[in-house]
């Protein structure tokens, strides 16, 4: 049994994540990621970190869709212990994503590029973002998306480029306020294949999630993957406004 109530993780939950409906395009960036030793770490020249910007970009051309597994531990000053999640997650760029949370406070955040919907079946409620209506939000998710695609990626990130253990680490200092508003840091971490590994988000006062991904792979996926439709009953919500 859980050692929190599903409210109680629910409310953890979103003051973990000021804005839940962006933090997926975060989780998103990680089908980039890999595993490296810090200790041996050597940082890529300009040259040196374009090239492998490009060879990501043409990797993403051939296929643009990628699955994996993840588990997630959360740590915040409202937590005297982290809050672990195991689930999947999928992609398709530029924009497209689902990721599932299992157990008891399971939960389905999922985007066709026109609408995220954040679903919690334990409750019966969905939350629905359109996307394209707001400047503040899409210009976020814009930020947001460069660190997904790591195209445009230096627009809104400083960005170092680390060879180590193999692979890569990629860390990404936001640029812009309402970025930093979001994150402090992103790192991801990639094997020598570009494939996901681990990633690790560092919030605003401290807070910090670090995923690891197991079964990374390069996968055509159906639309229907990203296709959403509330189920009979579910209460649905609107917290942009329709």
């Amino acid at each position: 049994m859980s050692l929190f109530h599903p409210a109680l993780c629910r409310f953890i939950d979103r003051c973990f994540f000021r804005m839940k409906s962006l933090r997926v395009l975060v989780f998103a960036a990680v089908f980039l990621g890999g595993l490296g030793q810090y200790s041996r770490a050597v940082e890529l020249t300009p040259d040196q970190r374009a090239a492998l910007l490009a060879q990501m970009q043409a990797t993403r051309d051939k296929q643009p869709g990628a699955r994996a597994h993840f588990r997630e531990q959360k740590q915040s000053h409202l937590m005297k212990q982290p809050l672990v999640s195991e689930g999947s997650i999928a992609f398709c760029a530029p924009n497209k994503f689902r990721r599932e949370i299992t157990g008891d406070n399971s939960s389905l955040t999922i985007s066709d590029g026109r609408t995220l919907w954040i679903y919690y079946p334990n409750f019966q409620e969905a939350e629905k973002y359109p996307l394209g209506q707001r400047a503040f939000f899409d210009d976020s998710i814009s930020a947001l998306t460069a660190g997904m695609n790591f195209t445009h990626i230096e627009e809104f990130y400083k960005l170092n480029v680390y060879q180590e253990g193999g692979g890569y680490r990629f860390v990404l200092l936001p640029r812009k306020s309402n970025l930093k508003r979001l994150l402090l840091q992103l790192t991801i971490w990639l094997d020598k294949d570009l494939l996901l590994k681990k990633t690790e988000i560092i919030m605003p006062g401290g807070d910090k999630s670090v995923t690891d991904y197991t079964g990374t792979e390069r996968v055509s996926l159906p639309a229907s993957t990203f296709a959403f439709t509330p189920p009979a009953g579910t209460r649905v919500t609107t917290p942009l406004g329709k």
